[in-house]
């Protein structure tokens, strides 16, 4: 394969996606099978940071979808959608519209994080 290829995402996963939503779906519910699906998940997690550098990638990328699956069920994402719907309802000043107020939070958050990077950068180079 060449370098510039991507592997498509579910290539990059510990399991199919549509296994794992399955497995959040059953441990947001709590029913009888939230215990085995939990552990299923540690498990696969656990023996592939314990593969190495593909299995840790792998366990990384399969956190990280987790994470998506898991938003429609936060509060976060219920919070925003009302947000979403006063928006389209046009009842929100221009200044709180939900993209532009993400949009603010998201860029003075990766502001801060490339300032304190290039602080590092600085640091270890003086050392």
């Amino acid at each position: 394969m060449r370098t510039d290829e991507r592997l498509p995402e579910d290539e990059k996963l510990l399991f199919a996606r549509e296994e794992l939503a399955l497995d959040i779906e059953s441990i947001l519910k709590g029913d009888a099978h939230s215990p085995e699906a939990l552990a299923h998940l540690f498990i696969q997690l656990g023996r592939a940071i314990g593969g190495g550098l593909e299995g840790i990638n792998r366990a990384s990328n399969t956190l990280r979808v987790a994470v998506d699956l898991i938003y429609p069920h936060s509060c976060a994402h219920a919070a925003g959608l009302r947000l979403y719907r006063l928006h389209v309802e046009g009842q929100l000043r221009a200044e709180d519209e939900p993209v532009r107020l993400i949009g603010a939070v998201v860029e003075r958050y990766e502001a801060a994080a490339r300032a304190a990077r290039g602080a590092t950068g600085r640091a270890r180079r003086r050392a």
